[in-house]
C-alpha cells in the first residue's frame, strides 16, 4: 500500500511512532495494524483522505482484514493539503534545551503555550528543520516532550517546533511560532514592483514568511550586497514588492533624489517591502527586509486614500510620567518635515516633502539590515542559510554586540525608564516624580544619543547611524529635548516649556566615539571620519521657555516657524510605537530559536 500526499504534508503512524512521506510502500502482512494521522506541513490544513478512509476526517485506523488483504497493494492511502491556514490553531512559546550526549532536544510540558486546539483533542509535536528533511515525533518522557535527533547533516539548531492538532473549528492543522507578519503582509496582496526582475516569482512568498518552515533561503532570495557591492536604484527596485503601484513609482521617486552613496546601505537587505498594511516601519530578521509605511509616500488624497487609517499614537503611548521626550530634525531653526497625520484630509504634498523622511527613515531601517547583516561578511553567506540563520551566525559580531559590549549605557534610571516607555513596565515612584530636567541632565550624565536609545541594544545602533547619516547626507540636526508637561488639553508650543534640551549630541566627544563604532561595522568601513568630521558643534537649547521659542533662537538661516506645530507629545508617541514594533518583531524571530544547553 503506497502512501500518496497531494500538498505539503506527511502521514504519521500513531502505533509505531513513524513519519511517512510521499511515495513510501507498506509492506501489509498479517499483523499489520495502525492508526494514521494526517500531519500537514506548518501553515497548511488536511483536507481528506483519499482511497483508503475516504469516508472519514481524522484518524485512519487500519488492521488487516480479508478485504484488505484482497485488496490491490497499489491502492494508496492519500491524504491531501491545503496551504494559507490562517485559523485559530496557534503555538505561542515554549523552551527548548539541548542534550549533546543523547542528542536530544526537550520542552518542558509546563512552558508549552497554545491556544486554539480542540477540547477534545491534544496537539502531537513535531521538531524538524526549516526544509522539512527530517521529522522527529515528540515522545513524553515525564513532564518533559523529548526529540531524539536522527545523524544526519543538521545541527541540533536547525530544528524548529510545530504541533498538529483539530483546531477549534473542526479542522485538523498544523502551526508553528509565528513571526507576527500575519497582519502586516500577506502574499496575495502584494506584487513585485519590476515584473523583469528575477526575484519577481519569489518577492510576495518570501517576505510575508510567517514561520520558520516558510522563510526563504538565500539562494532563494540573496541579500543585494551578495549580488553588487554598489546598489543602483535600479537594483533597489528590483527587490521591491508594493500592495499598489503607485507606491513603487513614489519610492523610485525618492531613490532617485538619494545621493548615490546612500544607496550602500541597501546591501544589508533581501528586499524592500511597501503595503497598506504596514504601520510603522520595521525590518525583521527572518525574510532580510525592511518594510516601509506608505504614510511616508503619498503625495495625492487618491493615493493617500489607499491606505489604512493612521494610528491614533493616544492609544499606545500614555505614560503618565512629569515630562515629555521630544526630539526632532531641524532644517536651521525650523522643522525639517511633518508627519503624514499633520496634512489636512484632502491636502496635497510636494515630492520634496517626503524626501527628509523618507531618506531618514531609510538610515534607520536599513541600520538595523546591516547590523544584523554586517556588508564586511557577504562573502561568508552560504545560498543554503536563511537571513536568520545569518543572524544568529554574526550576532557576536554585529554592530550592535560589539557597542554593547564596549560602549554599555550606564543609566541603570534611563533603563529602567526605557523598560516604562517602549516595553510597557510598570512606573515606579521615582520615575513618576523626575521632573524634565532631571531627566535631562542624567541623560546628559550619559553617552546615549536619543532616549529612544534605551529601549534595546539595537534601537542605540540604529539611532546613532540616523543621526550621524542624516546630518551627512542632508545637513539636518537633530534636536533632543525633555520638556514639561502642559496643563492645557490643547495646548500650544509656547506651553511645552523645555528645561533640556540640546542640538547635536552625537557630535559630543563620548557619544561620538559610540558612532564611529558603530558606523564602521553598518557601512563596512574602517575610516569613518569623513561622516563624524561633517558634525557640528553640539549646542544647547534655550531652557525655560517654550519649544518653538527655542528653536527661533538657534543661531541659523532664522527663517520664521512654518505654519503647522508638530505636537511634543506626537513626537515622542510616533516614535514609542516605531521602537516598540522593532522590538516586538525582533522578540518573535529569535525567542523560538534559543536552545539551552541541559544535562
Amino acid at each position: 500500500m503506497p502512501v500518496v500526499v497531494n500538498g505539503e504534508g506527511f502521514v504519521y503512524g500513531q502505533l509505531s511512532g513513524e513519519i511517512y512521506s510521499d511515495g513510501y510502500l507498506f509492506d501489509i502482512n498479517e499483523d499489520f495494524q495502525e492508526v494514521f494521522w494526517p500531519i500537514p506541513a506548518p501553515g497548511h490544513s488536511f483536507s481528506r483522505w483519499t482511497r483508503v478512509c475516504d469516508r472519514t476526517y481524522g484518524s485512519c485506523e487500519l488492521e488487516l482484514t480479508r478485504e484488505l488483504w484482497e485488496q490491490d497493494r497499489e491502492i494508496p492511502l492519500g491524504a491531501r493539503f491545503e496551504q494559507g491556514y490562517r485559523g485559530p490553531l496557534q503555538l505561542v512559546s515554549y523552551e527548548l534545551y539541548w542534550n549533546e550526549s543523547l542528542r536530544t532536544l526537550s520542552i518542558p510540558a509546563d512552558s508549552l503555550e497554545l491556544e486554539g486546539v480542540h477540547a477534545q483533542d491534544s496537539a502531537r509535536l513535531f521538531m524538524a528543520p526549516a526544509d522539512l528533511g527530517a521529522v522527529v515525533p515528540a515522545t513524553r518522557v515525564g513532564d518533559d516532550y523529548r526529540f531524539r535527533l536522527p545523524d544526519n547533516d543538521y545541527s541540533f539548531r536547525d530544528y524548529w517546533l510545530f504541533i498538529s492538532a483539530v483546531d477549534s473549528d473542526g479542522v485538523i492543522a498544523s502551526a508553528s511560532f509565528d513571526f507576527g507578519l500575519a497582519d502586516k503582509v500577506r502574499a496575495e496582496e502584494l506584487r513585485a514592483h519590476s515584473k523583469k526582475s528575477p526575484y519577481a516569482g519569489v518577492l510576495a512568498d518570501c517576505v510575508s514568511a510567517n514561520n520558520p518552515f516558510a522563510i526563504c533561503t538565500l539562494e532563494e532570495l540573496p541579500f543585494l550586497g551578495s549580488s553588487t557591492t554598489t546598489p543602483s536604484v535600479s537594483d533597489v527596485l528590483q527587490r521591491t514588492v508594493v500592495s499598489h503601484s503607485w507606491m513603487g513609482q513614489r519610492f523610485a521617486e525618492v531613490l532617485q533624489r538619494l545621493p548615490r552613496d546612500m544607496l550602500k546601505m541597501f546591501r544589508g537587505a533581501t528586499a524592500v517591502v511597501i503595503s497598506s498594511r504596514v504601520r510603522p516601519a520595521f525590518y525583521i530578521t527572518t525574510s532580510g527586509a525592511i518594510y516601509l509605511d506608505p504614510q511616508d509616500l503619498w503625495l495625492t488624497p487618491g493615493e493617500r486614500a489607499t491606505i489604512d487609517w493612521e494610528p491614533d499614537y493616544r492609544s499606545g503611548f500614555s505614560s503618565g510620567l512629569g515630562f515629555i521626550s521630544a526630539d526632532l530634525y531641524v532644517d536651521g531653526n525650523r522643522p525639517a518635515w511633518y508627519y503624514s497625520s499633520q496634512y489636512l484630509e484632502g491636502e496635497n504634498r510636494r515630492l520634496s516633502d517626503i524626501i527628509w523622511p523618507m531618506a531618514n527613515l531609510l538610515a534607520h531601517e536599513l541600520a538595523h539590515a546591516n547590523d544584523a547583516m554586517p556588508p564586511a561578511l557577504l562573502p561568508l553567506v552560504s545560498p543554503r542559510e536563511t537571513p536568520l540563520d545569518v543572524t544568529f551566525r554574526f550576532d557576536q559580531e554585529s554592530a550592535s554586540t560589539q557597542l554593547k559590549n564596549a560602549y554599555p549605557l550606564r543609566s541603570e534610571l534611563l533603563l529602567d525608564l526605557g523598560e516604562i516607555l517602549f516595553h510597557g513596565a510598570p512606573a515606579s515612584r521615582l520615575i513618576l516624580s523626575l521632573t524634565p530636567r532631571e531627566v535631562g541632565l542624567e541623560f546628559e550624565s550619559d553617552d546615549a544619543s536619543a532616549l529612544y536609545s534605551y529601549s534595546s541594544p539595537y534601537e542605540d545602533t540604529a539611532m546613532l547611524v540616523e543621526e550621524v547619516l542624516t546630518r551627512y547626507y542632508f545637513g539636518l540636526d537633530r534636536v533632543a529635548s525633555f520638556l514639561e508637561v502642559p496643563e492645557s488639553a490643547d495646548p500650544e508650543c509656547a506651553e511645552f516649556t523645555l528645561r533640556w534640551g540640546m542640538r547635536n549630541r552625537v557630535a559630543t566627544p563620548a557619544v561620538r566615539a559610540r558612532a564611529e563604532l558603530v558606523l564602521a561595522g553598518i557601512l563596512g568601513e574602517a575610516d569613518v571620519s569623513k561622516y563624524l568630521d561633517a558634525l557640528p558643534e553640539t549646542e544647547d537649547l534655550e531652557r525655560g521657555i517654550g519649544l518653538c521659542e527655542s528653536l527661533v533662537l538657534l543661531p541659523s538661516f532664522n527663517q520664521p516657524l512654518p505654519g503647522k506645530f508638530i505636537a511634543p507629545m506626537e513626537l515622542a508617541r510616533h516614535r514609542a510605537i516605531q521602537v516598540g514594533t522593532h522590538q516586538q518583531m525582533r522578540e518573535r524571530a529569535h525567542r523560538a530559536r534559543v536552545s539551552h544547553d541541559r544535562h
